[in-house]
């Protein structure tokens, strides 16, 4: 199942009979909808600069999802929940600043890495920010952090998020580093992968499991996709 969150419906049809012609269910949610069952997300303060007037497309990827929960950490927190409900809210920032926004899921259902890559390609996106969260062994509580990596072009994007989520939230700064991971290697826009903490640390699973800091965190990624954008 594909979900994308559109404000043009006549892109938004054109979008979902390619993906129909590849035997890809695929769904259209339009952004009135899908806000109705998000929580409301405090403004981040205007903005600063304006969003080129191209159409500007980012697929946000909720990690896991389905029969994959992805980490399970302390108090059985699950990666998949947490970073759904911090996509939907990244999803919906971006709406409102203009930005057209695709979910690869919009609830608790798996996805194979390739239909996340797929979608991204089809769309002809400009930007692909893949969530997820941290996890170590259990006895390690004492490992907490955010990190984001990419693979190839995505560094300056991948920047731009680590620096908006450090000015927003109390947590340990892990960096932005390369990586090899499949999501960000057979993207050919600027890629992203965001880990927003350790389920399995102390300090971090605390926070993750909080509405709040997840409304927080969320403000801070699509602000710094924004950053992003408006640097072009």
């Amino acid at each position: 199942m594909q979900a994308g969150l559109f404000r043009e419906q006549g892109t938004a049809a054109e979008l979902q009979q390619s993906l129909n012609r590849q035997n890809l269910q695929s769904s259209i949610v339009p952004v009135s909808e899908a806000s109705a069952n998000l929580p409301q997300t405090p403004s981040s303060g205007g903005s600063s600069g304006e969003v080129p007037k191209e159409r500007i497309v980012v697929v946000i990827d909720p990690g896991h999802g389905g029969r994959d929960p992805g980490a399970i950490g302390i108090g059985g927190i699950r990666e998949s929940d947490i970073v759904l409900s911090i996509s939907q809210q990244v999803a919906n920032l971006l709406e409102r600043e203009g930005i057209q926004s695709i979910l690869t899921r919009a609830d608790d259902r798996g996805l194979e890495l390739s239909t996340r890559v797929q979608m991204a390609q089809r769309a002809n996106a400009n930007y692909f920010v893949s969530i997820h969260a941290n996890a170590l062994n259990m006895s390690r509580p004492d490992v907490n952090g955010v990190e984001t990596f990419y693979h190839r072009s995505g560094r300056e994007l991948a920047q731009s998020i680590q620096n908006s989520i450090m000015q927003s939230v109390n947590m340990n700064n892990r960096g932005v580093k390369q990586a090899n991971f499949y999501v960000l290697r057979n993207t050919s826009m600027p890629a992203a992968l965001v880990e927003v903490g350790f389920v399995t640390g102390r300090d971090d699973a605390a926070k993750l499991r909080d509405a709040n800091f997840q409304t927080t965190m969320a403000g801070a990624i699509a602000r710094g996709i924004m950053q992003n954008v408006r640097s072009r």
